[in-house]
This record gives structure tokens, sequence and C-alpha cells, in this order.
């Protein structure tokens, strides 16, 4: 989906232009989808302008983590992403907007298989958690494992990133 077209329907819902008080940053549509948009294509220029302009106090931090998260962004299939979900055990996944969209990026994680029914979110149209098998029926998914990399270079052999 074009990027205007994609801002536009999530005003739609939320009202963030009539409102851009109602949404904090861990919380903000339009931030969440110029990020998605720059991640995707790899154009940090975009996420970057954006930034400077409405959140320039949180700038070199969040281009820092942007910088992190692309080295880590990776286009799976299904299948492929189904491989490492049961190879890691990861069962849940949270997207950064609609997790019904083909551009969601999805973030892995694990939880304890008693309390991921609790942590289920997929009415919203940002932040959503979603059990993993929902994916991997995808053709193709875009997945964030710069977590995931993160734990395999330190040493760690269990891989659990945190899905909060």
């Amino acid at each position: 989906m074009d990027i205007d077209l994609r801002i536009d329907k999530y005003d739609f819902h939320y009202e963030f232009r009539k409102n851009p008080s109602a949404f904090n940053w861990g919380f903000h549509p339009e931030r969440m989808i110029i990020r998605n948009e720059g991640l995707r294509t790899r154009n940090g220029e975009l996420y970057e302008r954006y930034l400077k302009a409405v959140f320039p106090e949180r700038c070199k931090d969040e281009m820092n983590d942007f910088w992190r998260i692309l080295e880590g962004l990776k286009q799976v299939t299904g299948q492929e992403a189904k491989i490492i979900f049961d190879q890691h055990g990861l069962n849940i996944v949270k997207s950064d907007i609609c997790w019904e969209e083909e551009d969601a990026i999805f973030v892995p994680g694990r939880v304890p298989d008693e309390e991921i029914e609790y942590l289920i979110e997929d009415e919203e149209l940002i932040l959503n958690r979603i059990y993993a098998d929902w994916v991997t029926s995808r053709h193709t998914l875009w997945l964030d494992t710069s977590d995931l990399a993160l734990e395999r270079t330190s040493g760690l052999s269990s891989l659990t990133p945190s899905i909060s």
C-alpha cells in the first residue's frame, strides 16, 4: 500500500492528525508507518526527516536503533519464518503496523505458553501481538531478527527477545 494511503487509512481510524497530543512516542501511528516504510525501503533519510520535524529530541537515539534493526531485517517466506520460530522456540510476534498487512514488520519472541493468550492483541492497527503461527502461511513476510542476532553474538544459547 502507498504510504500516503496508509497514513490516511490509519488517520481515519485513530484521528492522530486532529488529536496529535493523544498519542505518545510508543503508540504513534504516523511514526510507526513512516518507520516501517523507511525500514522496508532502506530509506533512513525518510524516517530521519520525519523525526527531526516531529520528535527532534528522539532523533539521534532512534536513528541508531533504526540502523541496528535494518541490519537484522529480512524478508523471508512463511516456511523460512516457521523454521526460525521452531528452531528458537518462538511463539509470538509483534507487528509494527496492522499484522494483516503484507508490509508489516514482525519482531519474534517467546513467552510462557500459559501467558500467551493474555498477550494476544490483534484488534489495533499498530503494535499487534499475535501467535507466530498466524504468519507462517504467508508467501513472504518481513522479520526483524536484530534482537536474535544480538543474543547470538553475545554467546547466549537461549534466544528470548523481549516482546513488550
